[in-house]
């Protein structure tokens, strides 16, 4: 090898090992400023309260700040774009619900991102159950009464949601179809704005997350029909679950996680993930998701997009055939 041959290797190879340093000093000093939580909900709500919690305590565990910002609107689509059209360097994450990213592909055609392939997974953090609620002015009190009530009117009853194709919006059209009834879909801009539309009559029928459906239901502004969970909740013992009334595969609908933009370094990622332990390790967090009835879920940053996966090779017949995207 000649020597000026030499001499460039040895530069390359210099200036290889530099880069990697730099890379590896910058992700090791990561995080450098504020973290944007971008959530898709308004504020109030249940995933609100949730993507909060993991902020404050996932914040603390990596030494920095990640601060929350509601992007409500547009089925999550807002939120979506907003966290993806930021650098994939782990400073703009997105709290990735089941309607986001299983959920919005059936609703949205075209759906203007892929859950798939524009995002990475950092941490599973909760599965939500769903309360089927009515307002007390309906006289509707049971799964029975509600199907019964549907299929003598068939579209005359209101439901509310917080967006076209958020999770509350399609686990009761799926339960519609299941259980053979029709009724009309009201979107609204959150799940809170739902709920109060559904206590103030503007619609009859809401399925809200646990959390947020709970104390309406212990004041007596909602009735509660049927909890989409694996089993009863401890906050409502007597309110039965789906399977038990013969209403099968709606046990685990409602999950949420932490996902980052497609090409965040994966020590960042693996970092997010670690930091994740703070937050379900927490008794403050542990105390507050049992009030919400929500179930914690850990595992690696590679479970988001396993579960991403799986629900939308699972549901995905059932949607394609509502056509959700038509309405």
């Amino acid at each position: 090898m000649s020597k000026a041959i030499r001499t460039v290797s040895q530069f390359l190879a210099a200036a290889a090992i530099a880069a990697t340093a730099a890379a590896a000093h910058a992700q090791g000093a990561y995080p450098e400023r504020p973290i944007r939580l971008v959530v898709s909900q308004a504020p109030g709500g249940s995933s609100d309260t949730i993507a909060r919690l993991w902020a404050e305590h996932a914040g603390k565990a990596i030494g920095g700040t990640i601060v929350v910002e509601n992007k409500p609107g547009g089925g999550g689509i807002i939120a979506a774009q907003n966290a993806l059209n930021q650098p994939a360097d782990g400073y703009t994450l997105l709290y990735g619900s089941v309607s986001l990213m299983v959920l919005n592909r059936f609703t949205y055609k075209p759906l203007p991102y892929d859950p798939e392939k524009d995002f990475t997974g950092v941490a599973m953090l909760t599965t939500v159950p769903f309360v089927l609620s009515t307002n007390p002015a309906t006289g509707i009190k049971t799964l029975k009464q509600l199907t019964e009530r549907a299929k003598a009117a068939p579209g005359k009853l209101n439901f509310a949601s917080a967006g076209l194709g958020n999770s509350t919006h399609l686990a009761v059209e799926l339960l519609s179809s299941t259980l053979g009834i029709s009724m009309t879909h009201i979107p609204y801009k959150g799940e809170a704005d739902g709920v109060m539309a559904t206590i103030g009559g503007q619609v009859e029928v809401m399925a809200p997350v646990y959390g947020t459906a709970l104390p309406h239901i212990k004041s007596g502004k909602l009735n509660a029909l049927a909890v989409l969970s694996p089993q009863r909740t401890p906050e409502l013992p007597d309110v039965p679950t789906a399977s038990e009334l013969g209403v099968k595969g709606f046990d685990n609908m409602g999950w949420s996680g932490i996902v980052a933009r497609a090409g965040t370094p994966a020590a960042i990622v693996d970092k997010l993930n670690k930091a994740t332990e703070a937050f379900h390790k927490s008794p403050e967090v542990q105390a507050k998701l049992r009030t919400m009835g929500v179930i914690p879920v850990s595992g690696p940053a590679s479970l988001v997009m396993e579960t991403t996966a799986r629900d939308t090779k699972a549901w995905g017949p059932t949607l394609e055939k509502l056509d959700l995207s038509s309405k």
